[in-house]
């Protein structure tokens, strides 16, 4: 994975809490990326080094990396706050398996809400830059119009494509707006009657996430035909167990730190006021990559080989204990 320094070139508001940034190296040229892709960005807040991965939703061939960030969360706050025209950001990457390139098919049916529309917007990009004629359909859902980050792009882009069919399910609409609500199954159905013929990318917060894998599979969808990335793993349920609580030892320094079932382990270390490199959190970046002994249970294994699984490796973010354990980071 690379690490380089950039120089933010631009910033554009996209919506009233939606920014994007535009940067470039500070000296030489941009590693490859596949639209899609995510890169950790550092920064420094009271001092103290802070990181998250953010998707790019620029794509491979726009002459800058994008970044289009969303303001909730510390980092993406002091982000918002903070990141000017002119200033220089560290960053890792490009890094992740959530690509039309890794994951092709002729006729893409793409699901995005909220943030999630920043992959999309770079896959969707990418594949018209390489096949104009593509079939594809592409619906997002927001709360209102207001909310839709790259409106006025995304229907530009249709009017210059016409394989490409577009819809914004919206929870508050003028009453003229055609899809008012949240997406049912039967909008899915009538907007893509051919959808077991098509592969499906799926990208949002974990409740929509879940709800629309029901309904994928509710309407016939082959599971292998859905590839997914979530802003935010989904809840993990509290092991049934006789303890209240496990031991996670760190193995430098010989630390005991209680962690509760269900609780990850990055949760358990910063709770005990140890100090991790965490970046997505979501189990997607693998900054928080640690080495356990003990019985464990992995909610992600992206970025991690074979090998890696044999001895012991995990994400600290999406990493539960079912017992006593070591960790080593």
């Amino acid at each position: 994975m690379t690490s380089l320094t950039l120089t933010c070139i631009g910033r554009q508001q996209n919506t009233h809490d939606v920014v994007s940034w535009q940067l470039v190296p500070l000296s030489g040229s941009l590693p490859p990326v596949l639209a899609g892709q995510c890169i950790t960005l550092h920064t420094e807040i009271d001092g103290q080094p802070e990181c998250r991965a953010y998707t790019l939703s620029s794509s491979p061939q726009d002459g800058c990396w994008q970044v289009t960030i969303k303001d909730v969360g510390r980092v993406s706050r002091h982000l918002h706050q903070t990141l000017q025209v002119g200033d220089k950001i560290r960053a890792d990457g490009p890094f992740g398996d959530f690509n039309l390139t890794a994951l092709p098919c002729e006729r893409p049916l793409l699901l995005s809400a909220g943030s999630g529309i920043t992959p999309m917007w770079a896959m969707l990009r990418d594949e018209l830059a390489k096949r104009p004629d593509a079939d594809i359909r592409f619906i997002h859902s927001a709360r209102s119009p207001e909310d839709v980050i790259f409106a006025e792009e995304l229907t530009a882009l249709a009017e210059a494509h016409i394989g490409l069919r577009h819809t914004f399910v919206l929870e508050q609409a003028p009453a003229d707006h055609p899809w008012i609500g949240r997406l049912t199954p039967a909008m899915l159905a009538e907007q893509a009657p051919d959808l077991r013929e098509r592969h499906v990318y799926l990208c949002g917060p974990a409740p929509y996430m879940a709800a629309v894998s029901s309904m994928l599979a509710e309407l016939g969808l082959p599971p292998e035909q859905l590839h997914q990335e979530s802003f935010g793993l989904p809840p993990v349920e509290p092991a049934a167990t006789a303890s209240d609580h496990f031991w996670l030892t760190l193995k430098k320094s010989g630390k005991k730190v209680k962690i509760l079932p269900g609780q990850t382990l990055l949760a358990a270390l910063e709770a005990a006021g140890e100090t991790m490199m965490a970046a997505c959190r979501a189990g997607v970046c693998g900054v928080c990559r640690c080495t356990t002994e003990g019985d464990i249970e992995r909610q992600s294994v992206m970025t991690l080989s074979a090998q890696d699984l044999e001895s012991g490796v995990a994400l600290a973010c999406s990493c539960t204990a079912k017992g006593d354990i070591s960790l080593d980071y």
